[in-house]
């Protein structure tokens, strides 16, 4: 962390741009998003910054943060090249760490692919360092539309010892709700993901476990995935919070909860309306699966567009997508052959060892097998509904 700290913008003036901010305000923490600038949007300064951080040994920290001109419509888009004049409306959105920058040749251009950690949020009241952030950067011009990573000024508190999760939170959506396009959106977040595997022991329940991502580089994009073994559930925390009181105009919004591809999860398809505030919780099942190799699946979190939202090109709240890759319990799989063994075992020597034997043990051995046949059916497969129902 010995490298001054990023400030990076987003602006959302495009559809398909506009669910990043969403998106850095619903995902937990550890998770990582990729920004992705042309060297022209970078501030002259902070140039030799990126240049160093190409190297896998050094990083830093980064502030995200969203502006748009005071008083910008949905759907209005800009040509604007240059430093959006005053008075603008800026708020900060999320801490970030650098984890890898990367530097690609395009013809005569050059882009830069930032991977970041997310953190927690900053906690600006009445968006205090926002301003003085932009104040700052504005007498460089290094500001949307013209500039959208730059080196942070200096400020007055230390944002990232300030980072809070409840606070920082509902401070941003006030903000966003009071005085941005984003003012009819519906705002959650996921606070945490957590697991339930199942247990050696029939009908006995394990402990949640929160979930850590990892992360994997794709065509130059960066993506968090979930690893977990097969026959878990995973629970999807979610919280809402409601910035700006909206009364009879305040739109209630579907949440759909779909698994991809369809045969990955027995909840194919579900739903639930959002709320003003508080908490909902989503559990999904990772089926069991008869493949010794990696499988993967995408879990979608989509909030559905009300018939009385204007832009039907634009999400009006998070689309989430967690990626999840999942196998077989090495030691369950092995335990469960083990016992399969010993059930044919016992079956053989019930069946062929008949001479001098009582029937009383040969009857123990078929029961036993049996037995031993039940219990490797129930580590291979997730098909004892009771036992699938206590871990969800």
């Amino acid at each position: 962390m010995n490298l001054p700290a990023l400030v990076i913008f987003d602006t959302s003036t495009l559809p398909e741009y506009y669910n990043d901010v969403q998106t850095i305000l619903a995902l937990p923490q550890g998770h990582v998003v990729t920004y992705d600038y042309g060297a022209g949007n970078v501030a002259a300064d902070t140039l030799p910054v990126l240049t160093q951080l190409l190297q896998p040994d050094k990083t830093t920290r980064a502030i995200l943060a969203y502006m748009e001109p005071t008083g910008y419509s949905k759907g209005a888009g800009t040509d604007a090249t240059s430093a959006l004049p005053e008075p603008t409306f800026q708020t900060l959105t999320r801490l970030a760490r650098v984890l890898d920058v990367r530097e690609i040749q395009y013809g005569k251009s050059v882009r830069y692919y930032i991977d970041l950690e997310l953190l927690g949020y900053p906690s600006d009241r009445d968006q205090a360092q926002a301003k003085t952030i932009v104040s700052a950067l504005r007498a460089s011009a290094d500001i949307p539309m013209k500039t959208y990573v730059a080196l942070c000024p200096a400020l007055s508190v230390d944002l990232f010892a300030e980072s809070s999760q409840e606070r920082g939170f509902s401070q941003i959506v006030t903000a966003l709700s009071e005085g941005s396009q984003f003012s009819k959106d519906t705002f959650w977040r996921l606070t945490k993901i957590t697991y339930r595997t199942k247990s050696l022991i029939p009908l006995r329940t394990k402990a949640e476990k929160v979930l850590t991502p990892k992360r994997r580089t794709i065509d130059e994009k960066s993506y968090s995935f979930l690893d977990v073994v097969d026959q878990s559930t995973l629970h999807f925390y979610l919280q809402f919070h409601r910035g700006k009181e909206h009364g009879t105009d305040y739109r209630i919004r579907w949440i759909t909860v779909e698994g991809s591809p369809k045969s990955s999860s027995d909840l194919v398809q579900s739903g639930f309306w959002s709320r003003s505030f508080g908490l909902e919780t989503v559990a999904i099942s990772i089926p069991a699966t008869s493949s010794l190799s990696t499988q993967e699946a995408r879990f979608q979190l989509f909030t559905k567009l009300h018939a009385d939202d204007e832009k039907k090109d634009y999400p009006y709240g998070p689309q989430l997508v967690i990626a999840v890759r999942y196998s077989k319990d090495f030691f369950r799989s092995l335990l469960a052959i083990a016992a399969l063994c010993t059930a044919s075992g016992l079956f053989a020597w019930a069946a062929f060892s008949t001479a001098g034997v009582d029937v009383r043990c040969r009857i123990v051995a078929i029961v036993l097998g049996v037995l031993a046949s039940l219990y490797a059916y129930y580590l291979w497969t997730d098909e004892v509904a009771l036992d699938k129902a206590r871990r969800t």
